[in-house]
């Protein structure tokens, strides 16, 4: 429940925000937004109530223009305060988590009648490792990175040559404190190579026992995000901090409350998070590296030199067990038409099996091993800290490989009968024939389990929200596939957009005489509708195949091929510059792009007024974890298609339309040239998924079209 205080406060701080920011009104669909968020909020969980039933969970769909920013953040921030609680608000792009940290954060602290402290979380490899900062340091000084040879001509290529000037020039401003270690925070961006150089992972660092580590900004970083009230992260971070049961850059989760933006990839960021791959002749090959490191570290720190004796032994059986299993591969021949075999009901062969049985076994033993190495390297750290220091984040390079290949092992081998969802299994041959290598592949095939006991069920409390989280008009799909269908009592909320679609947006579903199956007729169908259809000054056509995009191009007449930006020809944000740039200097652009402009592209005014849909957007299921998701469904005696196919589609498709509206002076067209919008079945759960457009179909369309191209 909430209480008269949290409701007054809450009252407080929109007033302030409409007393503050010019031109800010509350509409009434913010207003419900607030009210879902606190009442979820306000039934959080605590330590000693056995669980949840959802009533501190909500899913709150939010569509275009509604302000879900502060919707969201105004009431949990108030609602956190009140309750004791640390509030992390989680986005899916790095442009959402810069809008909260830059500036929508920044003004509700400077507005809000509730003091409140925030930071960003971010993971260890966007800060500098200060050990190799340093080092890079005293090599410098040493003149051991050769930079005089390398200007006198020596062996040294002139990239390597700036890539170590680079180096030196981060450690020196670091030094001086001209900058925090952030790479984020840099003046000027460095090259992935030479960043890979100064920063390091979980397995390459050396904790509190670094001698640096009172300066380390990984950590300075994560003390800072113990002590304030809001953090801003990302759904990756959540999830990797979430599987280290607190022992993660974040709060223990039962303490928290979450608000997860942009929260329908979250489920499919769990899936990706808990899948695992790797390379057979890649894995001899640092196998090799391993070994000689561990020789390095044993008689560098002069340890037991039993411990490189049975690294070399574990390394050198675990390599002829890849080998074994490469060797194997090849003699199936099973990958002479498809580079790709995936595992029928995720049932891998004994031909499989056995070999990975050993490798599973002997990885763990090399993983003891190092763990143990690393034990003995710690003790010496007290003197010989610098060397050892080096020598972890050495060692951390192998350790987070061999990470790996237990993870994706201890997938493949996993008894899926003790979960009831199987696993995906595939593997991948890769390169030139002669020079191939395979990649062993495991993943879930759904993300709705680790959802529940990773978030859910420890969680103080969460909301989810995205402009498209229902599908077809309904959040079922979304609450079977994020794990939430079990809880009785999740709060659900869809807030319509305050835009007047109604009035000022028209959907066109002209009568197409060719299917999208048949795939010449309708590419020649549309590029002979469009020249009527792209006449206004700003136009976005969008396409779910690059092929047809190109054909269609190529029989554009030249007038309008001349004012087309495709994808491909350039990259995406240019595409943009250039497009905004025609439409500000009174001409008029056209973009052809793929499904990355259906999302995150915001084209206000004239920039946009006509939309076009050349296919709805299904996907072919032609990848091994969508095909076996497919077959799972297929098994259970129910259709793919509806559970898995068309609430995607459905997403994709308003993710598409939302790119007309974008503010509440906008008005404009979207045309979809797929007949089977309107002679499939399925196509009217489709149209419900939409906004409230004038729809104009049949004779209706043609007239409208016909008014387009006067």
């Amino acid at each position: 429940m909430i209480t008269d205080e949290e409701q007054a406060l809450i009252r407080q701080c929109m007033s302030a925000l409409q007393a503050g920011l010019p031109g800010f009104q509350t509409r009434r669909q913010q207003l419900q937004m607030i009210a879902a968020v606190a009442h979820a909020l306000g039934s959080c969980r605590t330590e000693d109530d056995g669980g949840t039933t959802g009533h501190n969970l909500a899913l709150c769909q939010c569509g275009t223009g509604t302000g879900k920013s502060i919707a969201g953040t105004v009431p949990a921030l108030v609602m956190a305060k009140s309750r004791g609680k640390r509030l992390v608000i989680s986005s899916s792009t790095i442009a959402l988590q810069q809008q909260y940290s830059d500036k929508d954060i920044p003004t509700l602290q400077r507005l809000l009648p509730l003091d409140f402290t925030f930071a960003v979380a971010k993971g260890r490899r966007r800060y500098a490792c200060t050990a190799k900062l340093f080092a890079a340091l005293d090599d410098q000084r040493q003149g051991d990175l050769a930079l005089h040879d390398a200007a006198q001509g020596a062996a040294t290529s002139p990239s390597d040559a700036t890539s170590l000037r680079q180096l030196i020039q981060l450690a020196q401003s670091f030094d001086c404190g001209a900058w925090n270690g952030d790479r984020d925070e840099l003046n000027q961006p460095v090259a992935d190579g030479v960043w890979e150089r100064v920063t390091t992972d979980r397995q390459g660092c050396a904790g509190n026992r670094c001698p640096h580590f009172a300066n380390c900004p990984f950590y300075s970083a994560r003390q800072r995000l113990k002590e304030v009230d809001l953090i801003i992260a990302n759904h990756d971070l959540v999830l990797a901090s979430l599987q280290m049961n607190g022992r993660g850059v974040l709060p223990d989760a039962a303490d928290t409350f979450y608000i997860f933006d942009e929260g329908h990839s979250l489920v499919a960021k769990v899936v990706e998070q808990f899948a695992g791959r790797h390379a057979l002749k890649g894995g001899v090959e640092w196998l090799r590296g391993l070994g000689d490191c561990v020789r390095d570290i044993v008689l560098g720190l002069q340890l037991d030199h039993e411990l490189y004796r049975g690294a070399r032994a574990i390394c050198r059986e675990l390599s002829a067990d890849l080998e074994q299993l490469h060797r194997a591969l090849d003699r199936t021949g099973a990958f002479d038409e498809k580079p790709i075999r995936r595992f029928k009901n995720g049932v891998i062969p004994d031909w499989t099996r056995n070999p990975g049985t050993n490798i599973l076994a002997r990885s763990t033993d090399l993983q003891q091993t190092v763990a143990l190495l690393r034990e003995q390297m710690f003790e010496r750290a007290s003197t010989e800290a610098t060397l050892v220091t080096r020598l972890v984040a050495e060692l951390g390079f192998f350790a987070s490989k061999l990470e790996n290949l237990v993870d994706t092992w201890t997938l493949m081998l996993a008894d899926d009968s003790l979960q009831g969802v199987p696993n995906a299994r595939w593997i991948e041959r890769t390169g030139a024939k002669g020079s191939h290598d395979y990649l062993v592949c495991a993943s879930p095939i759904s993300g709705a389990d680790k959802l529940r006991r990773l978030l859910w069920n420890r969680a103080g409390a969460a909301v989810v929200t995205s402009a498209t989280l229902a599908s077809c008009d309904s959040f079922a799909p979304y609450l079977n596939q994020a794990g939430l269908s079990i809880y009785p009592n999740v709060r659900t909320l869809r807030v319509n957009s305050p835009f007047d679609y109604r009035n000022k947006a028209r959907l066109i579903l002209p009568p197409m005489k060719s299917d999208p199956k048949e795939a010449r007729a309708h590419t020649q169908e549309i590029a002979e509708i469009l020249p009527r259809l792209l006449t206004t000054r700003g136009s976005l056509m969008l396409f779910a195949s690059g092929r047809q995009m190109r054909e269609v191009h190529a029989l554009l007449p030249e007038r309008l091929r001349q004012r087309t930006l495709m994808q491909g020809q350039m990259p995406k944000k240019e595409m943009i510059a250039r497009h905004k740039a025609a439409i500000d200097e009174g001409g008029t652009s056209i973009l052809f792009g793929l499904s990355s402009f259906a999302e995150g592209v915001d084209l206000p005014g004239e920039y946009c007024t006509h939309v076009v849909i050349a296919k709805l957007p299904f996907s072919v299921p032609d990848s091994p974890l969508e095909e076996a998701r497919a077959e799972w469904i297929t098994s259970l005696g129910r259709s793919p298609f509806v559970e898995i196919a068309l609430p995607e589609a459905s997403v994709r498709l308003q993710q598409a339309v939302g790119r007309l509206l974008r503010t509440v002076d906008d008005h404009g067209t979207v045309t979809i040239l797929d007949r089977r919008i309107t002679t499939k079945r399925w196509g009217s759960a489709l149209l419900k998924g939409l906004p409230d457009f004038t729809v104009l179909a049949g004779k209706s369309a043609n007239s409208a079209i016909a008014e387009i191209a006067a």
